[in-house]
């Protein structure tokens, strides 16, 4: 009897336990939902490698698009080298969203190149009145003479003498590029040369009777007769 009884309500109780555990285990459909969402977000997180190959053609594209356009903005007469012995040409390029800025910028890059086309060329003349002169070689002082007098020429030329000789400003998207052009004639860079070196006593002393130094005074004279001869012609017409 008590045996019957305890199978009895066992059996009931066990039932009950096997349908909850499994009314546990399934999701309910608000569970599948939330499922389903975290793994669409999860897709989506995955790179797409063909999108973003697509998306690095399009900027290398435009990148060379601009460069073209920026090639065709350009005049002519920055792309044209009118370099001759009579006359040094430097150009340059900058963009800013400032109008003046970057006019400004343009010109200091224009003076940088300028100061080294121009340091280059009188550092050479030197060298050439330095291994003119007799028992200087290895001379220290007159080595660092030398050496001040070339930077207080290329400091006195960039003072005067150059010029702007042309300038534009085309628009570059949302900013101002602008093209700009120096010029210095090699005429006035003899006789700053000459005019340094005679103010240094040391130097003007030994420099002064190379051969290399009466040649720069012959060009110098000479630059000086073909100017009078032009404005001769001039007057004349």
């Amino acid at each position: 009897m008590n045996s019957t009884v305890k199978l009895t309500f066992a059996f009931p109780i066990l039932t009950t336990l096997i349908f909850s555990g499994c009314a546990t285990n399934s999701p309910t459909d608000a569970e599948r939902d939330a499922e389903a969402a975290r793994n669409a977000v999860l897709i989506r997180s995955i790179p797409d490698s063909g999108a973003a190959l697509k998306i690095q053609a399009a900027k290398e594209a435009e990148k060379r698009d601009r460069v073209v356009r920026n090639i065709n903005k350009a005049p002519d007469w920055f792309l044209n080298d009118e370099a001759n012995e009579d006359t040094i040409f430097v150009t340059a390029t900058e963009t800013s969203p400032d109008f003046q800025l970057s006019i400004d910028m343009a010109m200091l890059s224009a003076k940088r190149l300028l100061t080294t086309n121009l340091g280059e060329i009188i550092s050479s003349r030197m060298a050439e009145f330095g291994g003119q002169t007799s028992g200087s070689d290895g001379e220290p002082v007159f080595t660092k003479e030398i050496e001040r007098v070339t930077k207080a020429t290329v400091a006195e030329v960039l003072l005067k003498g150059y010029q702007r000789d042309r300038i534009q400003v085309v628009p570059n998207g949302t900013e101002y590029q602008t093209y700009v052009r120096l010029k210095y004639p090699t005429a006035e860079l003899k006789k700053a040369i000459a005019s340094e070196i005679t103010k240094n006593a040391l130097v003007a002393a030994k420099v002064r009777r190379t051969k290399a130094f009466e040649e720069l005074e012959r060009e110098i004279e000479a630059a000086r007769g073909s100017r009078t001869n032009s404005q001769s012609s001039t007057e004349t017409k």
